[in-house]
């Protein structure tokens, strides 16, 4: 998804916008023929909290700019120099593409790892993370000068917890509750398959398939996870589930507690939504009948301020608003497949368990079921 800069900073005489900001271009020059050298920056602010996979794309080309390196890294805010760095707090600065061999005759593209560039300084993403386009020289165009154009700076979403169902390492965080007590460990692999929780194949890559009598998994939350529920905290959760082909039996067979749960319905072998209110314990809900069709289908939920949504293969139909949805969920460990006691664990197969900080959009819901239509 296109991330847009929460500002745009400038500094020297000669700078240029010709679009802002979606799809930014950017001009760069000194503004007087005098031979006397001048300094033009352009710095974009992201807030990348949450974010990887962040790429930066854009195309430029020079007017005859002699070349000016930066010092190693990392240097500091004010340094002069032709290139492209970027910085996680504003004080350090670090060259990850140099602007000093460019073309004059055509655009040359670029298309930047900015994960590989934080990974090799040990730096992190942040609520304030800066990317600077900088040119130093004595002239205005067309004698020196940069031409940017189609500044574009993409990401996806990190999930603060994922579970992958086709991993079978040991986690502290995560417990396999069945009876066994097989804990830290999602399957028993020696165990038979028609009572034990087992691989199969899944959407996006293995997924696990529960029996409806003991399989559950227990996800801790005192590392840190608990405080995405929080009172007036956004969060999404999100994962791929598919009943079983057999007529339900069972009224609540829980899919997942804790601020909310999936649960069958003998009436048109349904699932139904719900989602409780943290502060009056009221339940909104939502059902999809004839869900037992043999087929993935993608879930998410998402508290964004007072109103909760709910998607379905990256469409939403339910949506709620109250000033109670947005209340603290006093809980310190999340239960999937099943509910807090021994009953009401669900048959069926999960898969691509993510839980998110914040409120997806539209369109980053369609992109997590995209991943594995």
């Amino acid at each position: 998804m296109l991330i847009q800069p929460s500002h745009i900073e400038q500094s020297g005489p000669g700078i240029d916008f010709s679009k802002l900001p979606d799809g930014l271009s950017i001009r760069m020059s000194d503004t007087v023929e005098d031979f006397e050298y001048a300094r033009n920056a352009v710095t974009l602010a992201y807030d990348l909290t949450g974010y990887e996979h962040v790429r930066l794309t854009f195309e430029a080309k020079e007017y005859g700019d002699e070349p000016h390196p930066p010092p190693p890294n990392p240097f500091a805010d004010d340094v002069n120099f032709d290139g492209l760095a970027l910085s996680a707090d504003g004080v350090n600065w670090y060259e990850i593409q140099e602007l000093r061999s460019l073309r004059s005759d055509r655009f040359t593209a670029f298309d930047l790892d900015l994960d590989a560039a934080i990974a090799k300084w040990g730096l992190e993403y942040g609520a304030d993370f800066r990317v600077r386009f900088c040119q130093y020289d004595n002239n205005p165009a067309p004698m020196d000068g940069f031409f940017l154009r189609e500044i574009k700076l993409t990401a996806l979403n990190a999930a603060v917890f994922h579970l992958t169902m086709d991993d079978n390492a040991a986690s502290p965080t995560v417990h396999d509750a069945t009876p066994g007590q097989r804990h830290q460990t999602f399957l028993d692999t020696g165990g038979n398959p028609n009572t034990d929780a087992h691989a199969v194949e899944g959407v996006v890559g293995g997924a696990l398939v529960f029996d409806g009598v003991d399989d559950r998994i227990i996800v801790d939350l005192e590392t840190g996870i608990g405080e995405v529920f929080a009172a007036g905290k956004d969060f999404t959760l999100a994962f791929w589930w598919k009943a079983p082909t057999v007529e339900f039996s069972e009224v609540y067979d829980y899919i997942l507690t804790g601020p909310l749960s999936f649960a069958y319905r003998t009436v048109n072998n349904a699932i139904r939504f719900l989602y409780y209110r943290p502060i009056d314990n009221i339940a909104v809900q939502t059902s999809y009948d004839n869900s037992n069709d043999g087929e993935w289908h993608h879930y998410a939920v998402v508290r964004e301020g007072t109103t909760v949504r709910l998607w379905r293969d990256g469409v939403s139909n339910f949506s709620n608003t109250h000033a109670n949805n947005a209340g603290g969920f006093a809980a310190n460990r999340m239960f999937l497949v099943a509910h807090s006691t021994d009953r009401y664990c669900a048959p069926g197969a999960m898969d691509d368990f993510r839980l998110y900080r914040r409120a997806l959009g539209a369109g980053e819901i369609q992109e997590l079921h995209d991943a594995g239509s």
